[in-house]
């Protein structure tokens, strides 16, 4: 998942880019020269200071230097009396130079040294003054009477370097609290959107899905109380439809079954079956409707586990009684799979008299890979044609722009299969078969082994 998918990731993005933002801001107006760096220069104190400190410890005796060096270690640097220097890295032209210039003028009588290590934060940064003086401080050294050196650090006194070190795991504690309190904060106000995503997820497969819960802010209440009334009202629609459709069935068949009996009274054998004929296609027409109606209003099937292998020998027993011409590959036995046992039966059914519609054959093939069952259905008939393959499966969608049963009736067969597929949770796909005909390939999904039933 992208952080430009997720709406809680993208708020976390935002608030961490922002604190970064803050933070790198902060730092560069530190690091770049200001009044604060320019007098004293890089944490120094300046000549005047420098030359009361070293002329303070010529006179002070030996006893008392100790207790004089202590006092001059200020908080913004730090001072000390050494006898030898390590070596010393030439200068490079910049602000040191010039920094150097100011404490020769003052100490003419006096050797004089200002250099910094060079570290790699100082490439970039040329000899700026500033917070990079805790990585490479710039260090001044003035001569003594006696022969030793005042050595002053640039980097504060070990005081404040503890202090700020404890500022500093604080600061990162209090932090890391706040963008754990944000992150919290994000997920909360967040998660009814989720719930919302999901649940309309949920609608969008069963009509009976429970209403949303009204929590979070004002605004995402507000919207998930206007989904509760469009799902009422979508639901009520749906259960009005098929009322309307049951009670109009109903009444037809109380219609259809009297001009059944009244048919027997034409005289004319042609037109006597014809009549039969047509009143039998009203009433095959009038059931398929009603099934695919229902569907939406139907609460969830009771799946049970069943042998796929033993429903498509029954099935084939049947076809044999019937003369259907259907071949089914061998299959392993047992192979369960979770259904609504009507509802296969149905399905089966209908990709049969689809098949034997178009075709002379109807093939059946079984496999398993892991908890996978997929069932293939060919027929031998002149297949689909590429563009028409997307709209199988939809309702009073058939190729034969006619209604007559006996060439592909009111294009309900396959819209029931697929609707029927879905309820039970099988994943339905439509394609050509390499030769000719048909494939229909149904997925059965999270099976669990080939354990008995």
């Amino acid at each position: 998942m992208s952080v430009s998918n997720n709406l809680s990731l993208r708020i976390a993005a935002m608030l961490l880019i922002g604190f970064i933002l803050i933070q790198t801001v902060a730092t560069v107006l530190l690091i770049l020269p200001n009044r604060v760096y320019e007098e004293p220069a890089s944490n120094l104190p300046p000549p005047e200071q420098v030359k009361a400190m070293a002329a303070t410890l010529e006179a002070l005796p030996p006893d008392l230097q100790a207790g004089a060096i202590a006092t001059f270690d200020d908080s913004t640097f730090q001072a000390k009396v050494v006898t030898t220097l390590p070596s010393v890295r030439s200068e490079k032209e910049g602000r040191l130079s010039s920094q150097r210039e100011a404490y020769l003028a003052a100490f003419a009588d006096r050797p004089v040294l200002l250099w910094r290590e060079g570290a790699i934060i100082h490439h970039p940064l040329e000899n700026q003054p500033g917070p990079q003086n805790f990585i490479d401080p710039t260090k001044l050294a003035v001569g003594l009477r006696d022969g030793r050196w005042l050595l002053i650090d640039s980097r504060p006194s070990a005081a404040v370097q503890a202090y700020m070190r404890k500022r500093a795991y604080l600061g990162i504690a209090l932090g890391t609290v706040m963008l754990f309190a944000l992150g919290l904060a994000v997920r909360q106000t967040t998660r009814p959107i989720s719930q919302l995503s999901r649940r309309i997820r949920d609608f969008s497969d069963k009509l009976d899905a429970p209403d949303l819960p009204l929590q979070g802010a004002q605004e995402l209440r507000d919207v998930s109380a206007a989904f509760n009334d469009m799902k009422a009202r979508i639901r009520g629609l749906v259960n009005e439809r098929t009322r309307l459709l049951a009670a109009v069935a109903h009444d037809m068949r109380t219609y259809l079954t009297r001009l059944r009996l009244r048919a027997e009274f034409i005289d004319d054998p042609e037109h006597r079956q014809r009549a039969i004929r047509d009143l039998a296609e009203m009433h095959d027409l009038l059931e398929d409707t009603l099934l695919f109606a229902r569907q939406d209003a139907l609460p969830d099937p009771e799946l049970r586990r069943i042998d796929l292998s033993a429903e498509l020998m029954a099935m084939e027993e049947i076809c044999r009684e019937t003369g259907d011409a259907i071949v089914i590959d061998p299959l392993p036995s047992p192979l369960p799979v979770k259904a609504e046992p009507l509802a296969l039966r149905r399905i089966f059914a209908n990709l049969i008299d689809n098949g034997l519609r178009y075709g002379s054959h109807v093939h059946f093939r079984a496999d398993r890979h892991g908890n996978t069952v997929t069932l293939t259905v060919e027929d031998d008939g002149p297949g689909v044609p590429e563009p028409a393959l997307a709209r199988l499966g939809e309702p009073f969608e058939r190729l034969d722009p006619s209604r007559d049963r006996a060439t592909g009736g009111a294009g309900l067969g396959l819209a029931i299969v697929r609707a029927l597929a879905e309820r039970n949770g099988i994943a339905v796909h439509f394609e050509n078969a390499p030769a000719s005909g048909l494939r229909v390939i149904l997925t059965f999904t999270g099976q669990d082994g080939g354990e008995g039933l």
